[in-house]
């Protein structure tokens, strides 16, 4: 367990918090995110056994709890009321690492199964014709996990990498650097189609809403929020 032997504030905050993957699993929480295998899809390189214990931790130290579900045969994970005061927090981190820390993507660091699970939960159903749609998103230079789709009904939206066989309203077609530059807001949807790295295949209606129902990564949000935007800095 971290340890720092100070009684500062932010020595005990970093305590709770330092360890490798807990402000990510935190800030999944913060998304919506209470189960086991969710955790999983959405951090694809941590372990069960990492994963276990960091939820583990997080309970002891009272920012989590446990509610069993379906008859007694799964749990989810929510926040306490502590666990929710931190999504100030979380805010601020993400809007310095848009500001300071991302000036240069890895190879390595283009997560699409992240990239995915974020654009399963970000789509306006509402913005969408007939608030519903089978979208397929392809990665033509992945080896592995190069098709996903995403089917949005009234019960809310899955996320596939298995075909599964309804008929696709769009495919967007792209490499995995583009369409999350244009999930961070890197780019324009407009740009992308325009310099051929990203194609919409399919029906009308749905490639020109996509700009309304293809909400952006809700870091790119809290930079525009207006008391983050009408900051000044020396």
């Amino acid at each position: 367990m971290l340890k720092y032997g100070q009684f500062c504030p932010i020595a005990k905050a970093s305590e709770v918090l330092g360890e490798k993957w807990t402000v990510l699993i935190v800030r999944e929480m913060l998304q919506g995110t209470k189960r086991f295998n969710d955790f999983q899809r959405a951090l694809s390189l941590i372990s069960p056994t990492v994963l276990a214990k960091r939820l583990k931790t997080l309970e002891e130290r009272g920012l989590v709890f446990q509610k069993v579900v379906s008859g007694g045969r799964s749990a989810e994970y929510h926040l306490t009321p502590a666990g929710r005061e931190l999504y100030p927090v979380i805010e601020e981190l993400a809007v310095w690492g848009m500001r300071w820390a991302r000036k240069h993507m890895e190879d390595s660091e283009l997560d699409v199964e992240l990239l995915m699970w974020d654009i399963r939960r970000r789509i306006d159903r509402d913005a969408l014709p007939g608030r519903q749609a089978v979208i397929r998103f392809s990665f033509p230079e992945l080896k592995r996990y190069c098709d996903w789709w995403v089917v949005v009904d009234e019960r809310g939206a899955d996320l596939c990498t298995k075909d599964p066989g309804k008929d696709v309203d769009l495919h967007v077609v792209s490499d995995p650097r583009t369409l999350i530059e244009v999930w961070m807001g890197d780019t324009t949807l407009a740009h992308a189609k325009s310099s051929g790295k990203l194609r919409l295949l399919g029906s009308a209606p749905y490639s020109r809403t996509m700009k309304d129902w293809f909400m952006l990564s809700n870091a790119k949000d809290m930079m525009s929020a207006p008391h983050i935007a009408n900051r000044q800095y020396d």
